[in-house]
Protein backbone atom coordinates (compact mmCIF):
# COMPACT_ATOMS: atom_id res chain seq x y z
CA UNK A 1 0.00 0.00 0.00
CA UNK A 2 2.94 2.67 0.81
CA UNK A 3 5.94 2.57 -1.60
CA UNK A 4 8.18 2.69 1.66
CA UNK A 5 11.35 3.72 -0.57
CA UNK A 6 9.76 6.53 -1.67
CA UNK A 7 9.34 7.29 1.85
CA UNK A 8 12.36 6.99 2.72
CA UNK A 9 13.57 9.07 -0.08
CA UNK A 10 11.30 11.70 1.03
CA UNK A 11 12.54 12.01 4.40
CA UNK A 12 16.16 12.54 3.09
CA UNK A 13 15.11 15.31 1.13
CA UNK A 14 13.09 16.78 4.16
CA UNK A 15 16.51 16.07 6.24
CA UNK A 16 18.60 17.97 3.17
CA UNK A 17 21.93 19.10 4.52
CA UNK A 18 21.42 19.46 8.35
CA UNK A 19 23.62 16.96 10.08
CA UNK A 20 22.31 13.77 10.44
CA UNK A 21 20.82 13.87 14.22
CA UNK A 22 18.60 11.03 15.30
CA UNK A 23 15.84 13.90 16.89
CA UNK A 24 15.86 15.45 13.38
CA UNK A 25 16.04 12.45 11.39
CA UNK A 26 12.94 10.68 13.31
CA UNK A 27 11.41 14.68 12.41
CA UNK A 28 12.29 13.62 8.55
CA UNK A 29 10.70 10.50 8.88
CA UNK A 30 7.47 11.22 10.85
CA UNK A 31 6.99 13.96 8.26
CA UNK A 32 7.31 12.13 4.93
CA UNK A 33 4.96 9.12 6.62
CA UNK A 34 2.75 11.77 7.30
CA UNK A 35 2.70 13.30 3.64
CA UNK A 36 2.45 9.18 2.36
CA UNK A 37 -0.38 8.56 4.49
CA UNK A 38 -2.42 12.19 3.42
CA UNK A 39 -1.82 10.82 -0.18
CA UNK A 40 -3.77 7.67 0.38
CA UNK A 41 -6.53 9.17 2.16
CA UNK A 42 -6.79 11.63 -1.08
CA UNK A 43 -6.58 8.76 -3.21
CA UNK A 44 -9.45 7.11 -1.61
CA UNK A 45 -11.98 10.28 -1.45
CA UNK A 46 -14.61 10.80 -3.93
CA UNK A 47 -15.31 13.71 -5.57
CA UNK A 48 -18.28 14.91 -3.09
CA UNK A 49 -15.74 14.24 -0.07
CA UNK A 50 -13.57 16.70 -1.71
CA UNK A 51 -16.42 19.08 -2.24
CA UNK A 52 -17.36 18.39 1.76
CA UNK A 53 -14.04 19.24 2.83
CA UNK A 54 -13.88 22.55 0.77
CA UNK A 55 -16.45 23.45 2.30
CA UNK A 56 -15.59 22.41 5.70
CA UNK A 57 -12.69 24.93 5.47
CA UNK A 58 -14.65 27.73 4.15
CA UNK A 59 -16.94 27.22 7.17
CA UNK A 60 -14.62 27.12 9.89
CA UNK A 61 -12.60 30.72 8.46
CA UNK A 62 -13.61 33.65 11.09
CA UNK A 63 -15.02 36.17 8.54
CA UNK A 64 -16.56 35.65 4.82
CA UNK A 65 -16.20 37.80 2.38
CA UNK A 66 -18.96 38.32 -0.42
CA UNK A 67 -16.79 35.83 -2.71
CA UNK A 68 -16.84 33.07 0.00
CA UNK A 69 -20.67 33.52 0.13
CA UNK A 70 -20.64 33.06 -3.78
CA UNK A 71 -17.96 30.24 -3.06
CA UNK A 72 -20.00 28.72 -0.77
CA UNK A 73 -23.13 28.44 -2.87
CA UNK A 74 -21.26 27.02 -5.60
CA UNK A 75 -19.83 24.39 -3.35
CA UNK A 76 -23.05 23.42 -2.38
CA UNK A 77 -24.57 22.99 -6.10
CA UNK A 78 -21.30 20.97 -6.44
CA UNK A 79 -21.81 18.84 -3.91
CA UNK A 80 -25.27 18.40 -5.06
CA UNK A 81 -23.88 17.44 -8.41
CA UNK A 82 -21.45 14.61 -7.02
CA UNK A 83 -24.22 13.22 -5.05
CA UNK A 84 -26.30 12.68 -7.75
CA UNK A 85 -23.27 11.75 -9.85
CA UNK A 86 -22.36 8.88 -7.01
CA UNK A 87 -26.00 7.70 -6.67
CA UNK A 88 -26.65 6.96 -10.68
CA UNK A 89 -23.36 5.58 -10.15
CA UNK A 90 -24.63 2.79 -8.07
CA UNK A 91 -27.49 2.41 -10.20
CA UNK A 92 -25.24 1.93 -12.78
CA UNK A 93 -23.14 -0.95 -10.56
CA UNK A 94 -26.68 -3.37 -10.53
CA UNK A 95 -26.66 -3.28 -14.15
CA UNK A 96 -22.74 -3.77 -14.60
CA UNK A 97 -23.01 -6.77 -12.05
CA UNK A 98 -25.23 -8.59 -14.36
CA UNK A 99 -23.80 -8.11 -17.30
CA UNK A 100 -20.63 -9.22 -15.83
CA UNK A 101 -22.08 -12.25 -13.80
CA UNK A 102 -22.84 -14.07 -17.23
CA UNK A 103 -19.03 -14.45 -17.08
CA UNK A 104 -17.92 -16.37 -20.53
CA UNK A 105 -22.09 -16.77 -21.52
CA UNK A 106 -24.05 -14.79 -23.82
CA UNK A 107 -25.68 -11.96 -22.35
CA UNK A 108 -28.49 -9.80 -24.94
CA UNK A 109 -28.78 -5.75 -23.59
CA UNK A 110 -31.15 -4.02 -25.08
CA UNK A 111 -30.20 0.00 -25.04
CA UNK A 112 -31.42 2.94 -26.30
CA UNK A 113 -28.43 4.17 -28.93
CA UNK A 114 -27.41 8.39 -29.15
CA UNK A 115 -29.37 8.78 -32.36
CA UNK A 116 -32.50 7.75 -30.20
CA UNK A 117 -32.78 3.92 -31.84
CA UNK A 118 -33.30 0.59 -29.85
CA UNK A 119 -30.21 -1.68 -30.07
CA UNK A 120 -30.45 -5.61 -28.55
CA UNK A 121 -26.41 -6.50 -28.68
CA UNK A 122 -25.72 -9.99 -27.65
CA UNK A 123 -22.62 -9.45 -25.20
CA UNK A 124 -20.14 -12.03 -24.22
CA UNK A 125 -18.41 -10.26 -20.78
CA UNK A 126 -15.50 -12.69 -20.24
CA UNK A 127 -14.34 -12.39 -23.73
CA UNK A 128 -13.38 -8.76 -23.85
CA UNK A 129 -10.52 -9.74 -21.26
CA UNK A 130 -8.60 -11.82 -24.15
CA UNK A 131 -8.76 -8.98 -26.76
CA UNK A 132 -7.63 -5.83 -24.06
CA UNK A 133 -3.86 -5.31 -22.78
CA UNK A 134 -4.65 -5.32 -19.22
CA UNK A 135 -1.39 -4.48 -17.52
CA UNK A 136 0.51 -5.39 -20.73
CA UNK A 137 -0.53 -2.17 -22.18
CA UNK A 138 1.43 1.27 -21.83
CA UNK A 139 1.24 3.35 -18.78
CA UNK A 140 -1.09 5.88 -20.79
CA UNK A 141 -2.73 3.71 -22.43
CA UNK A 142 -3.89 2.30 -18.60
CA UNK A 143 -4.22 6.30 -17.34
CA UNK A 144 -6.61 6.97 -20.82
CA UNK A 145 -8.95 4.20 -19.53
CA UNK A 146 -9.15 4.62 -15.57
CA UNK A 147 -10.03 8.84 -17.20
CA UNK A 148 -12.56 7.49 -19.32
CA UNK A 149 -14.28 5.20 -16.45
CA UNK A 150 -13.93 8.34 -13.93
CA UNK A 151 -15.57 10.67 -16.70
CA UNK A 152 -18.34 8.63 -17.99
CA UNK A 153 -19.24 5.89 -15.46
CA UNK A 154 -22.04 5.13 -17.55
CA UNK A 155 -20.64 3.93 -20.04
CA UNK A 156 -19.42 -0.40 -19.82
CA UNK A 157 -16.87 -1.74 -22.36
CA UNK A 158 -18.58 -5.49 -23.60
CA UNK A 159 -17.66 -7.38 -26.54
CA UNK A 160 -19.99 -7.71 -29.16
CA UNK A 161 -20.37 -11.20 -30.86
CA UNK A 162 -21.95 -10.54 -33.84
CA UNK A 163 -19.99 -7.69 -34.93
CA UNK A 164 -16.90 -9.55 -33.16
CA UNK A 165 -15.61 -6.01 -31.99
CA UNK A 166 -15.15 -3.76 -28.67
CA UNK A 167 -17.98 -1.79 -28.27
CA UNK A 168 -19.46 0.79 -25.57
CA UNK A 169 -23.46 0.37 -23.68
CA UNK A 170 -24.64 3.45 -22.06
CA UNK A 171 -26.03 2.51 -19.22
CA UNK A 172 -28.13 4.94 -18.37
CA UNK A 173 -30.21 4.27 -21.48
CA UNK A 174 -30.06 0.13 -20.74
CA UNK A 175 -34.02 -0.83 -20.57
CA UNK A 176 -33.60 -4.26 -21.14
CA UNK A 177 -30.69 -7.17 -19.77
CA UNK A 178 -31.35 -10.65 -20.66
CA UNK A 179 -28.52 -13.48 -18.32
CA UNK A 180 -28.73 -16.31 -16.91
CA UNK A 181 -32.20 -17.53 -18.67
CA UNK A 182 -33.78 -14.18 -16.55
CA UNK A 183 -35.12 -11.00 -18.34
CA UNK A 184 -34.77 -7.83 -16.08
CA UNK A 185 -36.69 -4.47 -17.08
CA UNK A 186 -35.69 -0.98 -16.19
CA UNK A 187 -36.86 2.30 -17.10
CA UNK A 188 -35.53 5.42 -17.97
Amino acid sequence: MYDRQNIMNRAWAIMGNRPFHRVFWRQSLWQAWGEAKEAVRRASMTEADHIREAISMLENKDTWTEADYRQHDELVLALRTAQDHEAKADDYAEKRDLIASAKGRFVSVTFTKQDGTQRTMRVQPATLRRHIKGDAASKAARKAIETRAHRHPHLLAVWDTEAQAPRSVNLATVSRIAADGHIHHFTQ
